[in-house]
């Protein structure tokens, strides 16, 4: 059932849904949290652009052209006293650190680019720009700045970080809390809302396609006459008319191979009756012929006059078996049941087939249980198939071999197992020994056959409602065995 649940198209796609839905919202939580940072620093940014040019004001940090201790001082306690986030770099012109305000005194850096700097002054501040953090080399920060000119001279600039160090610690903790929050509450709520229209829709979309499989289904197990009717357009409307079409050329081929085999059928039928009549008046005519001979005729005569006869015969037997075989193929054959022995029956078999089997020095044994009960079958069928089986077996059993009858009881049935020391049957043949006409080639001293045999006696095994079986080794022997019901 498990196997069944995850083979299943639906699920399969669902599955796939599901992981790129949470791969997408893994993707806009990112992108939510640099935004939402984004945003943050530019409001930060665009609220105290202007602090630096106040600094510079209020407070003037060069004095006669040179940077006034006081004045930085005063700087600190104004920046302790009413914005302690910030840090205060003093830069000459170069951009050298000149001096600074800022906790702890940790910079690393003794220049930051100017590009940013001029850029923002440029630009009154109001394109948002980051610039170098002097106490983190390679991250950027927000910030403010304005240029110190003195007689028309650039003295340097005010450069101020807007976020120190541990403010934007203790804020991006919080940041990212709310942020984290506020996405997760987001996205819990999109992506039930993503997977509940997500698995309607492939639900929609795999509804048509489960009702196709299930028609080509119905079709493979032999229902003909299954459609696939779909009110929906697109491809799939078109694999249902191509199905429809196909099924219908497969069903048109299929009457025409079923009027050829009933053709093929009424023909064999036909010809092997028309054929009887015929070969019976030459088989009699050469038998009278044969025994009319007189010693005046020559040896020549009789010799053909016996050729003649002997192919009459095998023609009259071919005939004969192509007669029974198109009967049993075209269930013309009612059974005819009766209980009676199945020992009493191959007893009777063999001694049928005791002259050639002793002309080969070939023993018929019989293996029988305690009180085998009578069996319940067409006594003249089961006759024909034991004698088709006999006759096979010592036609491929070697001189001085043994052929063997045994017979189990098995539930509501007794098996016949009808097994020789013959040459054995190639195992490419196994599968193809119960057709019409086949003859292996195994053993090329036998009598040749017509390779009707076995298929009659599959048919007949088959109006038992019984299955023949055969095993068989080279050079060991062959062994064929059938179910007959039970007289109850």
């Amino acid at each position: 059932m498990k196997n069944r649940i995850f083979s299943s198209l639906y699920w399969r796609i669902s599955a796939v849904f599901l992981l790129v839905l949470i791969l997408l919202c893994g993707i806009f939580m990112y992108i939510s949290v640099r935004s939402a940072s984004k945003y943050s620093q530019e409001v930060n940014q665009k609220l105290n652009g202007d602090i630096a040019t106040h600094i510079e004001k209020e407070v003037g940090p060069f004095l006669d052209k040179e940077i006034s201790e006081e004045k930085v001082k005063d700087i600190m306690h104004a920046m302790m006293a009413v914005n302690p986030s910030i840090e205060v770099y003093l830069l000459n012109t170069k951009g050298d650190i000149l001096k600074y305000v800022a906790p702890y005194k940790k910079v690393k850096l003794t220049r930051v680019s100017l590009d940013p700097i001029i850029d923002f002054i440029d630009n009154n501040g109001e394109v948002f720009t980051l610039g170098d953090d002097p106490r983190n080399p390679g991250r950027q920060k927000v910030f403010s700045a304005t240029r110190v000119v003195d007689d028309n001279q650039l003295l340097g600039y005010v450069y101020v970080v807007l976020a120190s160090e541990e403010y934007e610690t203790a804020s991006q903790t919080l940041f990212n809390s709310y942020i984290l929050r506020l996405s997760t509450s987001s996205m819990i709520i999109a992506f039930l809302a993503a997977v509940i229209v997500g698995l309607l829709a492939i639900w929609v979309i795999t509804k048509n396609l489960n009702m196709v499989i299930q028609t080509v289904n119905k079709f493979k197990n032999g229902d003909l006459n299954a459609r696939i009717n779909l009110k929906s357009r697109g491809e799939l409307r078109m694999l249902g008319d191509t199905f429809n079409e196909m099924a219908d050329t497969t069903v048109k081929n299929i009457e025409g191979l079923k009027g050829l085999e009933r053709l093929r059928r009424e023909l064999l039928a036909n010809v092997s009756h028309d054929l009887r009549t015929p070969i019976t008046s030459i088989y009699g005519y050469a038998e009278t012929l044969l025994l009319k001979i007189n010693e005046n005729d020559s040896e020549e005569q009789q010799r053909y006059l016996n050729i003649i006869l002997q192919n009459t015969e095998k023609l009259k037997n071919l005939v004969d078996e192509l007669f029974e075989f198109s009967k049993l193929e075209a269930k013309q054959v009612k059974l005819n049941p009766e209980p009676f022995s199945i020992v009493e029956l191959v007893q009777d078999v063999t001694a049928k087939y005791k002259i050639l089997a002793d002309k080969k020095n070939i023993e018929i044994a019989t293996i029988l249980p305690d009180d085998l009960p009578l069996i319940y079958a067409d006594i003249a069928l089961v006759d024909r198939a034991i004698q088709n089986l006999v006759d096979n077996a010592i036609k491929y059993t070697k001189e001085g071999g043994k052929i063997s009858f045994e017979f189990m009881k098995v539930e509501k049935a007794i098996q016949v197992n009808i097994k020789d020391t013959g040459c054995g049957i190639p195992e490419d043949d196994l599968p193809l020994i119960f057709d019409r006409y086949h003859k292996g080639t195994n053993n090329k001293e036998a009598a040749p056959g017509f390779g009707l045999g076995l298929a009659i006696v599959k048919k007949i095994v088959e109006l038992h409602h019984s299955i023949i079986s055969v095993k068989s080794k080279i050079n060991e022997g062959t062994t064929f065995s059938f179910n007959l019901p039970l007289y109850v």
